[in-house]
C-alpha cells in the first residue's frame, strides 16, 4: 500500500506568501485611491504635480505587476528578485510621496499598507524580515522628518504604534492561516490514509471470500441436493466478496449504485442474460450496499432457480425512497410474509430480516417480481 505523504510546512508558506501577494496587489489600488482622494479632497498638498507624476507611474508598474504568473515565478530565482525589486520600489515611491506632498499630507500612513505586506511576503527568512523591517522604519523616519511641514511629535509617535501594530497584526494572521493550512493538509492526509487502509481491508475481505468460496466448491459433494446448498453458500460468499470488490475502489467514499450491482450480476448470473437498470446517481454507504449485496443476490438466485427468462433488475429513485425490482417470467414464492415458514427456505428468512432491519424498509411482491423499498436517507444520517 503506497504511503500518505505528511503535509509539507513549505507548501503552507507558499500559499501564505500567494495570499500575501494578491493582497498586495489590492492594497496597491487602496493606496491609489487614497493618493487621489488627499488630491482632489484632502489638505493642501505641497508638489501635487510631482504627487501625480509618481502615482502614475506606480498604477503604470502595479498594472504590469497584476499581469505577472506570480505562481510560478515564486518558484524561480527571478521570481524572488523580482519581489524584492516591488518591496524595494513600493518604499521608495511612499518616501518621495510623503516629502513631496509635506508632513501635513499625512501620506506615510500608506506605510500601514505597505509594511505589514513586506512583513508577510519575506516572514519566512528571518534574517531578510529584520532587514526589511530596518529599511522599513528608515522608510519611515524619512517621511515623517524630511518635510519642512513635519507633524507634531505626538502625531508621529502615533503613526509609528499603528504602523508596529499593523505590522504584527499582519504576521500573527498569516502564521494564524498558516497553522490553519497545516491543519486542513494533516486532516486530508488522515482522511487519505484511513481511506487508503479501508480499501486494503476489503481488497483482503474480499480476497479470503473468495478462498472460502473456492475450498466450498473443491468439497463439493455428489449428491444434488446436498451439492445444491453448498452452491448457494458459495454464491451468497461470491455475492458478498463482489460487494467488497466495489467497495475497494471507493476508499471509505460512497459507492456508485450502478457499479456495485454490474459487480453483483456478474458474480451472481456470469453466463445468465439479465436485463439491469439501475439510476447513474444513485450512491450507497458501505453498510447499506453490503446489505442491498445481499438482498439482491438472494432474490436473483431465487429468480434464476425458481423463474423463468427473462430477467430484469431495477434500482431507481421512489420519491424519498429507493426501490429495488428483481422479475422473471415465474410466479415467485411471496418472500413479503412476515409469518413465511423457515422451510420456505434460508435465503427467503434472510432476505426478510435485512430489509426490514438492515434498510429499514418493506416488500412487495406480484407475480415473478419481488419488489424493495427503503428509505433513500439512511436512519439518522
Amino acid at each position: 500500500m503506497a504511503s500518505v505523504p505528511s503535509p509539507d510546512p513549505a507548501v503552507a508558506d507558499r500559499e501564505a506568501l500567494r495570499a500575501a501577494l494578491r493582497a498586495g496587489l489590492l492594497l496597491g489600488w487602496t493606496s491609489v485611491v487614497g493618493i487621489a482622494v488627499v488630491l482632489v479632497f484632502g489638505p493642501e498638498v505641497r508638489s501635487p504635480t510631482a504627487v501625480a507624476v509618481l502615482t502614475g507611474v506606480g498604477a503604470l508598474a502595479h498594472t504590469f505587476l497584476a499581469t505577472l504568473d506570480w505562481p510560478q515565478l515564486l518558484r524561480t530565482r527571478r521570481g524572488r528578485l523580482l519581489l524584492d525589486a516591488w518591496g524595494a520600489g513600493v518604499l521608495v515611491a511612499v518616501c518621495a510621496l510623503a516629502i513631496f506632498a509635506g508632513g501635513q499630507s499625512r501620506l506615510d500612513l500608506l506605510l500601514l499598507l505597505v509594511v505589514p505586506f513586506l512583513a508577510i511576503t519575506h516572514q519566512e527568512r528571518p534574517g531578510q524580515l529584520a532587514g526589511w523591517l530596518v529599511a522599513a522604519g528608515a522608510a519611515f523616519l524619512a517621511a515623517v522628518l524630511a518635510p519642512e511641514d513635519r507633524l507634531e511629535t505626538g502625531e508621529v509617535l502615533l503613526h509609528l504604534v499603528l504602523l508596529v501594530g499593523a505590522t504584527l497584526l499582519g504576521l500573527s494572521l498569516t502564521r494564524a492561516l498558516e497553522r490553519q493550512a497545516l491543519a486542513r493538509a494533516e486532516a486530508a492526509r488522515r482522511a487519505a490514509l484511513e481511506g487508503a487502509l479501508l480499501a486494503e481491508a476489503h481488497h483482503r475481505v474480499k480476497n479470503s471470500l473468495q478462498v472460502v468460496s473456492d475450498l466450498l466448491l473443491l468439497g463439493r459433494p455428489a449428491d444434488p441436493t446436498a451439492a445444491a446448498v453448498l452452491d448457494r453458500a458459495a454464491g451468497r460468499i461470491r455475492s458478498i466478496a463482489a460487494v467488497h470488490r466495489a467497495l475497494e475502489s471507493r476508499a471509505g467514499a460512497p459507492v456508485a449504485a450502478p457499479e456495485l450491482v454490474t459487480a453483483l450480476v456478474e458474480a451472481i448470473a456470469p453466463d445468465v442474460p439479465v436485463r439491469v437498470h439501475v439510476a447513474e446517481q444513485l450512491t450507497l454507504s458501505a453498510d447499506r450496499a453490503q446489505s442491498l449485496g445481499v438482498v439482491v443476490n438472494e432474490l436473483l438466485t431465487n429468480a434464476l432457480e425458481h423463474g423463468r427468462p427473462p430477467y430484469a433488475l431495477e434500482l431507481v429513485p421512489h420519491g424519498d425512497e429507493i426501490a429495488l425490482l428483481v422479475q422473471d417470467a415465474g410466479d415467485g414464492p411471496d418472500v413479503a410474509r412476515a409469518d413465511a415458514d423457515p422451510a420456505d427456505g434460508l435465503g427467503l428468512v434472510l432476505v426478510r430480516q435485512i430489509v426490514g432491519a438492515g434498510l429499514n424498509g418493506r416488500i412487495e411482491t406480484r407475480g415473478g417480481a419481488v419488489r424493495v423499498t427503503f428509505p433513500a436517507a439512511a436512519p439518522g444520517a
